[in-house]
């Protein structure tokens, strides 16, 4: 496992989150797991994301994610200009505990590595990490902390 946790998620972006998942079902073979529409915070508030699903492949979770494009966010620059297309934006390491997160957190200011965007809800906690300049992509952690609703883990 590294600093970051264990790697477990791609993330891509785009414009339509049904025609997106449904070409990567018909193209990458891969199983829908859930599709938010219209995402919001536990107290009813919009966020930069408007839509979100999770896919699985053999091995590793597709996440997708349709930003609002009226609000300024770190998912836009990676749109693609079709609505059937998607951007790569970020690789996804999952940390197991409190102790895990606390390292990762703790490792950014020795490595020069920023948090551009974090976040938390009952179920999970998230930070993404602007690793652009090393990798070319964000890097995301996170602490899935409801084992009883968590969903299967690739």
């Amino acid at each position: 496992m590294s600093l970051y946790g264990r790697f477990f998620q791609i993330g891509y972006v785009t414009r339509d989150i049904d025609t997106a998942v449904q070409h990567l079902q018909q193209r990458m073979g891969a199983t829908l797991v859930d599709i938010i529409h219209d995402m919001r915070t536990e107290a009813g508030e919009q966020v930069c994301i408007r839509n979100l699903s999770h896919m699985a492949l053999p091995g590793v979770e597709i996440e997708l994610i349709e930003p609002r494009l009226d609000q300024d966010s770190i998912y836009l620059d990676a749109l693609p200009d079709g609505n059937d297309d998607v951007g790569f934006h970020h690789l996804g390491f999952l940390l197991p505990d409190q102790q895990a997160w606390d390292s990762a957190i703790a490792s950014l200011a020795v490595f020069d590595t920023p948090i551009v965007m974090e976040g938390a809800t009952s179920k999970v906690r998230f930070a993404y990490l602007d690793t652009r300049r090393q990798t070319g992509h964000y890097s995301e952690i996170v602490w899935r902390f409801d084992p009883e609703g968590a969903r299967p883990l690739p």
